[in-house]
């Protein structure tokens, strides 16, 4: 299986390659579960909870770091004090968006459960805090709808 089309809420299908997947956790799940002989067949993944254009940004930002490998900061329940210099300037480039948007990228990525993304949402945000903490702020979220 070397590409997978995703879904969007807004009924668009997006062609990508799966080894650009690896960072969600969903997709991985996704993909666990479907049956062997899908394995030869392009998947379609229903990815609902996330309109195209955010999920586009989504892909890029997977595309940017397929090789990366995590942070420790991310996991951690305490920022370091320097956290400016642990994210790179792709990172922050990337971010440089309305709010709205960054709101609606971090929102994608909990869908997808890509923790990095959604901790340098938070931190684009000013949001500091635990995982318990970002899971409330963004249910008062509104998509972008």
């Amino acid at each position: 299986m070397n590409h997978v089309r995703l879904e969007t809420r807004d009924g668009f299908l997006i062609r990508i390659d799966f080894g650009v997947l690896q960072r969600s956790k969903v997709i991985q799940h996704m993909c666990q579960y479907s049956t062997a002989e899908n394995v030869y067949k392009e998947l379609i993944l229903p990815v609902h909870g996330i309109n195209h254009d955010v999920l586009l940004k989504i892909l890029l930002w997977m595309e940017y770091h397929k090789g990366d490998e995590e942070p420790a900061w991310v996991q951690s329940k305490d920022e370091p004090a320097d956290i400016e210099r642990h994210i790179d300037d792709w990172d922050k480039e990337f971010l440089r968006e309305k709010l709205a948007t960054v709101r609606a990228i971090m929102k994608g990525a909990d869908y997808l459960d890509i923790a990095w993304l959604v901790k340098l949402c938070a931190r684009k945000l000013r949001i500091r805090g635990s995982a318990e903490l970002y899971l409330r702020i963004l249910g008062t979220i509104a998509p972008l709808d």
